[in-house]
């Protein structure tokens, strides 16, 4: 599937490297670049898009405000470098929130959000369920269902909503695994999932009554990601 976008930018360095990034995703199909909120929606009233990167701090009408007058919008990343607006963007369920300057990798992260929501897993062939080998037995799990998984040497604690296995895998096919997934380290022995996440509270992230120790390495990245969440308390 290709995913068509444009650009809703004023400053021409920004959009360079946004249309930069586009080009360098097989999956994206760039359809123009626009200074201003009036301009883009020039063209949206002639042309259907499936993702805009919005900036906010734009000429005329802020990029929030341009977002709350589209009757159905497409999807929409944000891009500013402006974080106190990540609340205000996420009301409005947009995919995801770049900061800048922001890495190609964060980029494509944000890109494989909006391809997660554009391409249900149920059509496009992906499971929700992962197979483990734990107590000699095969499990089925529900991605939807596993909270964290916490390495121990060759062993891995998966922690599921109603039960706890060991599992004979490393951390590192952990990682392999729940790629492309809403799963982040958190910590060299723990990988967490985000949508479980209650709040984080100094370095601990609590997922019900599971305190999990995020270092200060990958603490950065999580409040990050983490601005797309509907979170009580970020600390």
């Amino acid at each position: 599937m290709t995913i068509k976008c444009i650009v809703i930018e004023d400053e021409p360095a920004a959009r360079e490297i946004l249309q930069r990034n586009i080009s360098q995703c097989p999956d994206l199909a760039w359809c123009g670049s626009f200074e201003d909120p009036f301009s883009a929606q020039s063209f949206l009233d002639k042309n259907s898009v499936d993702l805009i990167f919005l900036d906010i701090n734009l000429p005329g009408m802020s990029g929030i405000s341009f977002l709350r007058t589209l009757v159905k919008p497409p999807l929409v990343i944000i891009t500013t470098a402006y974080p106190q607006y990540a609340v205000e963007g996420f009301d409005l369920e947009v995919v995801d929130y770049l900061l800048k300057p922001f890495s190609f990798e964060r980029f494509y992260k944000a890109v494989n959000k909006a391809k997660e929501r554009l391409i249900p897993r149920s059509l496009n062939g992906q499971s929700h369920k992962i197979t483990i080998k734990a107590d000699k037995r095969l499990y089925q799990i529900d991605l939807d269902e596993l909270l964290y998984v916490e390495s121990c040497g060759d062993y891995t604690t998966v922690c599921c909503t109603d039960k706890k296995l060991i599992a004979h895998e490393t951390l590192k096919s952990w990682e392999e695994k729940l790629k492309g997934h809403s799963f982040l380290k958190i910590h060299r022995s723990i990988i967490i999932n985000l949508q479980k996440i209650d709040h984080i509270e100094g370095n601990m992230a609590i997922i019900g009554k599971h305190k999990l120790v995020v270092s200060e390495a990958y603490r950065e990245q999580l409040i990050t990601m983490l601005l797309g969440k509907n979170l009580t308390h970020i600390g």
